[in-house]
């Protein structure tokens, strides 16, 4: 049969990282070592020890819609909802820029370096 990586044996087993390790500390599972210290379980193994394996379940449920959906409901919707995170995008930006220019101080007298005394004038009256 076929050599899989653990992370293959976990997805083909359903079981937990940790459970294939401590099954193969155990020797439960039988394993080879790659040369880049990786571990391979043959599928075979796996079969022997957990029963049938998973198949790709994944092509399966990305073919099943909902009643009465079809490719263009979907584009309409997800067009519409695009339009209006961009209306709300908008709103924010001009909340923002309302925003900045409540906090727009223009500078005073008392803030302006020209007309402020200098540190060594404060002795001074």
């Amino acid at each position: 049969m076929a050599w899989v990586t653990v992370r293959q044996a976990t997805e083909l087993t359903g079981k937990a990282r940790s459970s294939l390790y401590r099954d193969m500390a155990k020797g439960r599972v039988s394993y080879r070592t790659e040369a880049d210290g990786g571990r391979v379980v043959d599928t075979s193994e796996l079969i022997r020890v957990y029963g049938e394996l998973r198949q790709g379940e994944t092509p399966e449920r990305d073919g099943l819609r909902l009643p009465g959906e079809t490719e263009e409901s979907v584009s309409e919707a997800l067009i519409s909802e695009i339009k209006a995170l961009r209306e709300e995008v908008a709103g924010l930006r001009q909340e923002m820029q309302a925003m900045r220019l409540l906090e727009h101080k223009p500078e005073t007298a008392e803030t302006h370096p020209e007309t402020s005394r200098r540190w060594w004038h404060w002795g001074k009256r």
